[in-house]
């Protein structure tokens, strides 16, 4: 399928051959999901193996000895990387156990409640639902309906959730079946105003979009740096503000509880902190990989690929076509014969997989089926129309 004059013209410069042969994907497969869990370049796995072989040489003195003295270092190159103040940063394994850490470390009473909204995540509607079920609290979903256009109406839809039993909002930065910007520091403002303590879940943020977590001014924040800033499986973080940093707990209990927070999600427990420990090459090769960083690049391929696959499927937007409220990813409707030629979207994904070996999110949400694309440095806009050929293939059956 040719790409039109104006698609042509307007599609971004692509990373160079060095950048992207750095990530050792299957040429065979079109990997469009960079988005679930991120794909690690080579500068960033041999970072990882050369701390796990230092670690390994001497085991006692890595981790006994030196451990806090390495993470301190790391978390200053987060700080500067994200924002916030390497003191409040703790390493967690996903954002989803960063989220676990505060619904831990808040004293429920019967009959509280915690909002999210009908676009967070699962995981972390159902860590939430856990809790309430232990303690005798209610999960309020919040209604946002497609499309959303402008930021005052996602934040008077969370806002119209909140009432007087109200304890705690998580609200996502990045919405993971639609892949929307929200406009958390307004909503972190807003439950502020309201007395009532807000957890914004950045998984997919740290490397889509530019960041300053202390100024969005939410209770906590939780992010993934396995996702876009392309660190090792297993690095995370959750930075509590100066508020809640003092009652703030990791999941796991160890030798450190009431030591303090950053000796707490320091130690808990032995675990393989070489991830943790490449995370500044990470850093440092999604900010030095384009002009502008991977950051730029990939928001420009994906608001590209939003504008194409929205003209390809004849399909009207969620979001501004300007790419406003995107970052790295984009969802995207797919036409309506889909749905009725596939009995679910699990299915028609395996389809695109196995027929067509393309790697991409389907997505049933609110009755509506939606691809969900990534852009990454070794994605092109091949890509974008190849998926598009093969959505077209699999409508005329």
């Amino acid at each position: 399928m040719a790409l039109t004059t104006d698609f042509a013209d307007s599609a971004p410069a692509r990373c160079s051959h060095a950048v992207t042969g750095a990530f050792g994907l299957d040429p065979v497969v079109t990997f469009l999901n960079h988005g679930s869990f991120g794909a690690v370049p080579a500068p960033v796995t041999l970072a990882a193996d050369q701390w796990r072989q230092r670690i390994e040489a001497r085991p006692i003195e890595a981790i006994g000895r030196r451990m806090n003295d390495e993470l301190a270092s790391v978390k200053g190159h987060v700080g500067e990387y994200l924002g916030c103040d390497p003191a409040r940063i703790g390493f967690v394994i996903n954002a989803t156990s960063g989220i676990g850490s505060v619904l831990r470390s808040i004293h429920w009473r019967r009959g509280d409640r915690i909002v999210v909204s009908n676009q967070g995540y699962n995981a972390v509607r159902q860590a939430a639902q856990a809790y309430c079920e232990r303690f005798g609290c209610e999960v309020v979903v919040a209604d946002l309906p497609l499309p959303l256009l402008d930021d005052a109406s996602i934040v008077n839809r969370i806002m119209r959730a909140v009432d007087a039993r109200t304890r705690l909002v998580i609200v996502d930065h990045i919405t993971s079946p639609t892949a929307l910007i929200l406009p958390v520091a307004q909503i972190a403002r807003a439950c502020r105003e309201r007395g009532v303590r807000c957890l914004v879940d950045g998984a997919h943020a740290p490397g889509m979009v530019q960041l300053n977590i202390d100024a969005i001014g939410a209770d906590w924040y939780t992010g993934n740096l396995h996702k876009w800033v392309c660190a090792p499986k297993g690095c995370a973080i959750l930075v509590p503000s100066v508020e809640t940093v003092a009652f703030t707990h990791p999941e796991t209990t160890s030798h450190n509880h009431g030591h303090g927070f950053a000796a707490e999600f320091d130690w808990q427990g032995t675990r393989d902190f070489a991830g943790l420990l490449a995370i500044p090459a990470a850093i440092a090769f999604v900010s030095a990989s384009s002009p502008g960083g991977l950051m730029a690049h990939n928001h420009a391929l994906a608001a590209w690929a939003h504008r194409y696959l929205c003209n390809a499927f004849n399909v009207e937007s969620v979001s501004p076509l300007d790419g406003s409220m995107i970052g790295s990813m984009a969802a995207v409707p797919l036409p309506a014969v889909i749905a009725q030629r596939f009995t679910s979207a699990h299915l028609f994904q395996a389809r695109l997989y196995e027929r067509h070996h393309i790697e991409v999110p389907i997505i049933d949400w609110g009755g509506r089926w939606f691809v969900r694309v990534s852009a990454q440095a070794y994605n092109t806009t091949d890509d974008y129309v190849g998926l598009s050929g093969a959505v077209a293939l699999e409508s005329a059956g």
